[in-house]
């Protein structure tokens, strides 16, 4: 009987947890906890970066598909840059290219200067950048950060080249689905049919937790 009331117990936890997934509570929830986590406080972000290593495998493939994806001299732009690990790896990769990470926290700036990366006061939503300016935009588990993620998608355009685009990289659970991600292009004056968005292959864990979307303004 113990053993009954516990699966139905089980049973009822999974339809649960289904549910909220499907209603968007546990992504809404996610989003709201990581941004008030504190990590761009001082101590927040020392503690990020010290921890960020967890994510190098993710950080190598984004380099070297922006390395391999680049025109000689290109421009790339990291958005939302942290402590600047992916911007020195891709310029190490890609020396003959100008990489800048956009960050809106000033500790975390102060530690991409440590690490010899290039980093300027920004965010998503506003680059500091001028239009038509940039080869390649790249983010990573950043997005479900920013606060407006219309005037993200519509900045990102306008700073584009015209055959350039933009990877955003994110946590599946907590980055924009598929749906979601076509009604934040409408809204930004983009056709949604350009927006792609795929789960990587990389794992973390023994799960694969990465989905990628990517812009074609």
């Amino acid at each position: 009987m113990r053993l009954v009331r516990l699966a139905a117990l089980v049973s009822l936890a999974v339809v649960a947890l289904l549910a909220a997934v499907r209603s968007g509570l546990v992504v809404r929830g996610i989003r709201s906890l990581d941004r008030r986590g504190g990590l761009f406080a001082h101590r927040g972000a020392s503690a990020y970066a010290a921890g960020s290593g967890i994510f190098a495998g993710l950080h190598e493939r984004v380099a070297r598909d922006a390395a391999a994806s680049l025109s000689q001299g290109g421009v790339v732009i990291d958005v939302g840059s942290g402590p600047g690990r992916l911007v020195a790896r891709l310029s190490a990769l890609r020396p003959d290219a100008r990489v800048i990470g956009v960050e809106p926290s000033t500790e975390m700036r102060r530690l991409a200067l440590g690490n010899g990366a290039e980093t300027v006061d920004g965010r998503a939503e506003a680059l500091p950048l001028p239009d038509a300016s940039v080869d390649l935009a790249v983010s990573t588990l950043s997005a479900h950060h920013w606060d407006d993620p219309v005037a993200a998608f519509r900045d990102l355009s306008r700073v584009l080249r015209t055959g350039g685009k933009a990877r955003i990289y994110d946590v599946r659970f907590a980055g924009f689905g598929p749906a979601e991600a076509r009604r934040i292009a409408a809204a930004a004056g983009l056709d949604p049919s350009r927006v792609e968005r795929r789960v990587l292959e990389e794992r973390l864990f023994g799960f694969r937790p990465y989905a990628l979307i990517t812009l074609h303004p």
